[in-house]
């Protein structure tokens, strides 16, 4: 209950901060996504139930976050991030059992194939809507820029979230401090 209740508040932190993150000039200029290294952990911790609620938490944040209407025309729609998650926690929850426990490298490299994923998905829509499809050097780093940079930062947010008292050690503790 601790984890849940720290991860659903920092994935509401992360949608504000990441607005204020400044751009990587080392990456085109890219902008940092911290929304998915947070899904990643919670998808890898939690039961099936709690990932698919926090996959629609994720990803309706994300959708508002991200809504973008250029005239009348809404090119980035509310539920398609929240699909999306959705998808990915299915997928994660169906191949949970051959991952080995709640490891770093499997966080890192989820969390970065998921953020490069997530923003070509939200591209090729984007794409879809105008009608037209640019890819160039510019797109490329708009692209796997913050995944890098999720790949990158998924090990401190791992290990900081890793310093939260697991839920069974409370209970636990709890327990015999009520019987003596």
């Amino acid at each position: 209950m601790i984890r849940a209740s720290v991860l659903t508040a920092a994935v509401y932190l992360a949608v504000i901060v990441q607005e204020f993150i400044p751009a990587m000039p080392f990456f085109g200029d890219a902008r940092v996504v911290l929304v998915p290294i947070l899904f990643c952990y919670g998808a890898l911790l939690f039961p099936f139930p709690g990932v698919l609620a926090l996959a629609l938490y994720c990803g309706l944040l994300s959708d508002l976050a991200l809504l973008q209407v250029d005239g009348e025309h809404v090119e980035i729609g509310l539920g398609l991030t929240m699909l999306y998650y959705v998808l990915v926690a299915a997928t994660l929850q169906i191949f949970r059992p051959f991952m080995p426990g709640r490891r770093w490298e499997t966080h890192c490299l989820l969390t970065g194939a998921v953020t490069l994923v997530l923003l070509l998905g939200q591209y090729m829509m984007v794409c879809l809507r105008r009608g037209s499809l640019i890819l160039d050097a510019d797109v490329f780093w708009q692209i796997t820029g913050p995944a890098v940079a999720a790949l990158l930062l998924a090990p401190l947010f791992y290990s900081l979230l890793a310093l939260l008292p697991d839920d069974a050690v409370v209970r636990r503790r709890g327990r015999r401090s009520t019987a003596s």
